[in-house]
């Protein structure tokens, strides 16, 4: 996180040196120049860096910010709850298939419970393709509604 305080900090030492630059006598001494100088570069270095963390900072809260709205339009114009899970949502706006798995929804992944018969016809069992949550025998279908 960009300390914005440290940021601020640097531009006004920068400005002052700046201004003691301008106020400097003729009579000055040359190696005094050159230190305030030397001083005045790093200042402005400084800042220049923290600019640019402030703005990769600011890119990446963007495509975060993105990516949000992107799952929240998809949420409410895919996806049908329907008791105590949500599923996909056919052309006509009805639930339909298996439910989406809720671990995965948290993160951002919209993917459909699978069997798993991995055990034979007596153990199946309904998973997640991803987290390979474990949902049980029994996980209610979505048939369309009948119009």
């Amino acid at each position: 996180m960009v300390d914005w305080v440290a940021a601020l900090s640097g531009v006004s030492t920068a400005l002052t040196i700046a201004k003691d630059l301008r106020a400097l006598d003729k009579s000055f001494d040359e190696a005094a120049l050159k230190a305030q100088v030397v001083a005045l570069m790093e200042q402005l270095t400084d800042v220049r860096i923290q600019i640019i963390d402030a703005r990769e900072e600011a890119s990446i809260r963007d495509q975060e910010i993105t990516q949000l709205k992107a799952d929240l339009t998809f949420r409410q114009t895919k996806l049908v709850d329907r008791g105590a899970y949500r599923y996909l949502a056919n052309p006509d706006g009805n639930a339909e298939g298996y439910p989406i798995c809720p671990q995965c929804e948290r993160k951002g992944l919209f993917l459909q419970l699978v069997q798993d018969r991995s055990k034979g016809a007596g153990g199946v069992v309904y998973v997640c393709p991803a987290c390979k949550s474990n949902y049980g025998q029994r996980l209610p279908y979505a048939k369309p509604l009948e119009a």
